[in-house]
């Protein structure tokens, strides 16, 4: 008995913080659009990265957080060099 208690108590510690090292496709949607909108401005073509934020928008309005932090995830690597 007495071993279940720290074990229950690490699991469910560990439940809690995993979610947090993990960035959400808000959080990633967030950190994209001014550099998406400074790019737009500026009249840059980004490419690829253009279309996988795109791509994630469409996902998040959908409700594929998952995808949609694959396309976020996709998009912020395509970035220009000088964009980052």
């Amino acid at each position: 008995m007495r071993r279940w208690i720290p074990m229950t108590a690490l699991a469910l510690g560990l439940a809690l913080v995993v979610p947090v090292w993990a960035q959400t496709a808000v959080e990633l949607k967030k950190e994209l659009l001014p550099k998406i909108k400074k790019a737009q401005a500026d009249g840059k073509d980004l490419g690829q990265a253009g279309k996988e934020y795109e791509e994630g928008d469409k996902a998040l309005k959908d409700g594929l957080q998952e995808e949609a932090v694959d396309h976020f995830k996709k998009a912020k690597a395509a970035m220009p060099a000088d964009m980052k």
